[in-house]
C-alpha cells in the first residue's frame, strides 16, 4: 500500500500535523516555536535529534522544520514580496542546538510552492518583537500548507539535502 503524508503545518498552537489518509485519518503533532524580530525569523523545536522520523515515514523531523520555513516565508512573501528575503534561526533542543541561519528568497519560496502545490491554510502563531516597546505579541496567521505527498516527498528529500544554511 502506498503511504502518502500530507504537511499540514503549524496550528495555532504552533504545531505541525503531517497526515496520513486512510480510513481513519492519524494525526501526530509536532511542536514548535515560531518568532519575529527586526525582518529575522527564529524557529525552536525540542527534538534534540531532528534526523528521526518526524511520523515514521521517509520525513524526517528536519525535513518537516524545514518545510514550515518555507511555508510562513511563503506567506510573508504573498503580503510583501518588496521584502526579497527571510532569514531564519533554527534552533533544536529547546534552543540549545544551533542548526543554522538560512535565507530563504520570495523568489525560492514562490517556486517551491508551485513545484509542491499548496494544502488548506492553518492557523499558526507566531510571536513578534516589539523590541523596547514591551513583550512579544502572539498573532495567529492563516497559512498555507506545503503539499508533500507522493512521489513529491523523494523530491522534498533531496531539496532538503541540498539546502544548505548560510551559516553553522
Amino acid at each position: 500500500m502506498k503511504k502518502e503524508f500530507f504537511l499540514l503545518a503549524v496550528l495555532a498552537t504552533s504545531i505541525s500535523t503531517i497526515s496520513e489518509p486512510k480510513s481513519a485519518i492519524a494525526r501526530t503533532a509536532l511542536p514548535m516555536r515560531l518568532q519575529h524580530a527586526e525582518g529575522t525569523y527564529t524557529i525552536t523545536v525540542p527534538d534534540r535529534n531532528t534526523t528521526r522520523s518526524a511520523f515514521g515515514g521517509r520525513l524526517r523531523l528536519y525535513d518537516v522544520h524545514i518545510a514550515k520555513m518555507f511555508e510562513v516565508t511563503y506567506s510573508d512573501c504573498q503580503e510583501m514580496p518588496e521584502a526579497g528575503s527571510r532569514t531564519w534561526y533554527y534552533f533544536a533542543g529547546n534552543g540549545n542546538i544551533d542548526m543554522g541561519e538560512f535565507t530563504i528568497t520570495c523568489e525560492l519560496a514562490n517556486n517551491i510552492a508551485n513545484a509542491y502545490g499548496l494544502g488548506r491554510s492553518l492557523r499558526t502563531t507566531i510571536e513578534y518583537s516589539q523590541e523596547e516597546a514591551g513583550p512579544p505579541i502572539s498573532t495567529v496567521r492563516s497559512i498555507p500548507t506545503l503539499d508533500i505527498t507522493g512521489s513529491k516527498i523523494p523530491r522534498w528529500l533531496n531539496f532538503v539535502q541540498r539546502f544548505r544554511p548560510v551559516r553553522r
